[in-house]
């Protein structure tokens, strides 16, 4: 799997006095200014695992066969079974992620699947875990469910996922929940991690993203999820009015020295724009619950109120 990855990832970039394969033609590379835009050798492995398509297609279904050469196939299904038994480890997570990112064959088969807890149930541990992990890892894990999520059908499939238990989740018994509603739980306490411990800004947008693509979709959020979700809203507000009032008081003490306060002016104007972004989106996750699956979310509603 190492080795694998080592070449479906390693580029080797091109020099002024190179020639760039393009058509099976060697073009010269006297126009590109390297410093500007950096060109890179076309990587064999990576366009192969990206056009890599089903054994359980015909061959007659693929097209362009001829031109493309000869296209690798092989069991998406046994290779989504083994992915879901083994993504614990960091370098399983780094080969999803290049399929779903980069082959689209793969991860319409991924979407169209029935059982999507084989994947996501391991992922969503880790994201639970998240503590444990770099913070590359879990921009990764949450990359993979962003690009998921994405689709319509996918984030209806989660919500209707019943999932018996969830036995690693500690904080509460979850009986009956559905995997949609897990999603929300584990997403918004990574959202409370990362302002806690990692405060990066990247991987609270992204964690945001993915629960605003959820959000008209969803269907009968449980009555915990949407108390977490109530509650990332409240938390936010609080820390939006703290920065807010530290703010003004700040503008109104006359400090000696002029430059500090302007650095910190402006350190604080970026938090709170910061801030600012984080509750709007917050809102538009709510709002689109409320417009496009109302009568499916009674405790959302509840919640609220």
């Amino acid at each position: 799997l190492l080795v694998l990855l080592i070449l479906i990832h390693y580029r080797k970039c091109i020099s002024m006095n190179e020639s760039i394969l393009t058509d099976g033609v060697y073009m010269s590379d006297s126009n590109t200014n390297v410093k500007d835009a950096p060109a890179f050798h076309e990587n064999p492995y990576c366009k192969a695992l990206n056009n890599a398509k089903d054994i359980q297609f015909d061959h007659a279904d693929v097209e362009g066969n001829a031109q493309n050469g000869p296209v690798v196939r092989l069991s998406f299904a046994s290779l989504f079974d083994a992915l879901g038994t083994c993504l614990k480890d960091e370098s399983s997570v780094l080969l999803l992620y290049s399929l779903v990112h980069g082959n689209c064959n793969f991860q319409e088969y991924v979407l169209v699947r029935t059982d999507l807890d084989t994947l996501l149930m391991p992922i969503l541990e880790m994201l639970y875990n998240a503590s444990r992990k770099t913070s590359n890892q879990i921009y990764m894990l949450l990359i993979i469910l962003l690009i998921l999520s994405q689709d319509s059908t996918f984030n209806a499939s989660v919500h209707k996922l019943v999932l018996p238990s969830v036995p690693w989740y500690q904080e509460r018994l979850m009986h009956q929940t559905s995997l949609g509603s897990l999603m929300v739980v584990v997403l918004i306490r990574t959202i409370k991690y990362n302002l806690s411990k990692l405060r990066d800004v990247y991987l609270h947008t992204n964690c945001l993203a993915i629960l605003a693509n959820m959000g008209p979709h969803a269907h009968r959020l449980s009555a915990y999820a949407s108390q977490r979700l109530v509650s990332l809203f409240d938390m936010l507000s609080r820390k939006y009015a703290k920065l807010a009032e530290l703010k003004n008081d700040k503008a109104l003490k006359v400090m000696s020295d002029q430059m500090e306060a302007d650095i910190i002016s402006d350190d604080m104007s970026t938090e709170l724009h910061i801030y600012t972004d984080f509750l709007r989106i917050v809102l538009e996750i709510i709002n689109a619950i409320l417009t496009y699956a109302l009568p499916r979310n009674p405790e959302v509603v509840y919640a609220i109120l």
